[in-house]
């Protein structure tokens, strides 16, 4: 049976590096036709290419409902952590492998295969979607600091039934995830300037009832944010937190939105993985 492949590769190899996942796309799943959506992440940000693979990437395919038996989507969430070394080389800090991070495949239960390094945030936001988990072995005995596009590209490949890849190899490895630093950070910010917000290991106490207002402050800067139901919801130049159609594993994400003014700038154009505290009004 002919299956509808795509691949959404989440990762922070951007730039010129996406026309190399395109091609190797196409080489690793060849002869098949697949589809390819490429987000680029923020270099090293394991929280943002996280986010972004579990609530842009994921709740967008879940929006319309189940696969369909004729459709096949593999996920590729990529980013190297801080600190710590690569290949054998010195990054930033300690605490990395220096063969890089193990490589897991995991199956969701919505049928949508996961490939990516358990590093940092990674996957840390699909973990508790998970149905089936492979440790990824690469046995080609080439080393590879462009682990992403050689190695992860071909394992969904095989994972999707696409190419034998015989070099590649999963055993049966339950998922357990790395330790991260806890609490409410900026996850991302578009190019209009809203703000989303994500909490990591502990409740979302912090947000007021509907109506109601608090304070956040992000970069040593406050703003005074009221809780509405809409993007519109606010006056103009009024600082708002609401949600809408983006979801994280089937919950509504709040973030931060001025009307005709960008949210972002207000606090300082924080970077995702900054840190977000919430104080009463």
């Amino acid at each position: 049976m002919t299956k509808n492949m795509h691949l959404v590769i989440v990762t922070d190899c951007g730039g010129s590096d996406e026309g190399r996942y395109g091609i190797a796309v196409r080489r690793s799943f060849h002869p098949h036709n697949v589809g390819l959506t490429f987000f680029a992440t923020a270099p090293l940000n394991t929280l943002h290419s996280g986010f972004t693979g579990a609530a842009q990437a994921l709740s967008s395919i879940d929006h319309f409902g189940p696969l369909q038996g004729d459709e096949a989507y593999g996920l590729l969430v990529n980013a190297a952590p801080r600190e710590g070394s690569s290949a054998g080389k010195k990054l930033r800090g300690v605490g990395r492998k220096s063969g890089g991070e193990e490589i897991y495949a995991l199956k969701l239960r919505n049928g949508v295969w996961v490939v990516g390094p358990n590093a940092g945030y990674n996957l840390h936001f699909l973990a508790c979607q998970v149905e089936e988990s492979y440790l990824v072995v690469d046995n080609s005995k080439r080393e590879t600091p462009f682990r992403s596009m050689q190695v992860m590209v071909p394992a969904l490949a095989k994972l999707l039934e696409a190419s034998p890849m015989p070099h590649l190899e999963f055993e049966p490895k339950p998922l357990v995830l790395p330790e991260v630093e806890k609490g409410t950070f900026v996850a991302d910010c578009d190019e209009l300037g809203n703000v989303y917000l994500v909490t990591v290991g502990e409740r979302e106490t912090w947000f007021p009832a509907l109506g109601e207002s608090c304070v956040a402050i992000i970069n040593g800067k406050r703003e005074r944010l009221r809780h509405v139901d809409d993007i519109f919801g606010g006056e103009d130049g009024e600082a708002t937190l609401t949600t809408g159609s983006l979801t994280l594993n089937g919950e509504p994400v709040h973030y931060i939105v001025s009307l005709g003014n960008r949210a972002s700038a207000l606090f300082g154009n924080p970077s995702p993985k900054t840190k977000v505290e919430f104080k009463p009004v």
